[in-house]
């Protein structure tokens, strides 16, 4: 067998493995911290981990503590709204919103949502509605295409939200 109908066979053998592999739920793609979290907040809250947006998980320290925190898209199993939670590494509680839970012109579902990022800590925010600040931790900026976009972030252990654009 020549080298290039070994790279063939490798490359077939390969995709047919693949072919048979079977996705990970969502929920298993997570750190055992975080599963054990959302495990908790799941008997009190009906969430369950929402993966129609890619990615449906962000890093970033959104409490300031220098440990990574996880934001993660949700849905209410029995409102069917949408929405995000923040898991953090530190004894802070988990902090939902959308989902059921209002924030700012947010709302209380996040259905709209189509994009979202991580915004670094240090970064200067800026708003047509709102005074331009400067993050203090990191946030996320949540946006539907073509249209508003806004930034969520951690202040005094509570979600704000600066409104971005419309």
């Amino acid at each position: 067998m020549n080298g290039r109908s070994m790279a063939v066979t490798l490359v077939l053998a390969c995709a047919a493995g693949m072919a048979g592999a079977q996705a990970l739920p969502p929920q298993a793609q997570l750190p055992v911290w975080a599963t054990q979290q959302l495990d908790s907040l799941a008997k009190r809250e009906a969430i369950e981990v929402n993966a129609r947006v890619n990615p449906f998980v962000l890093r970033g320290d959104f409490d300031g503590d220098g440990k990574g925190d996880l934001a993660i898209l949700i849905k209410n199993k029995d409102s069917k709204k949408e929405g995000i939670v923040f898991l953090f590494r530190q004894k802070t509680a988990p902090l939902i919103v959308g989902a059921g839970h209002a924030l700012s012109s947010g709302g209380d579902d996040f259905a709209w949502l189509e994009v979202w990022q991580v915004e670094d800590k240090g970064s200067r925010q800026h708003s047509y509605h709102e005074k331009s600040l400067s993050l203090k931790t990191d946030g996320i900026v949540v946006a539907k295409e073509g249209s508003a976009s806004a930034l969520i972030y951690i202040k005094s252990g509570k979600a704000a939200w600066q409104q971005q654009g419309d």
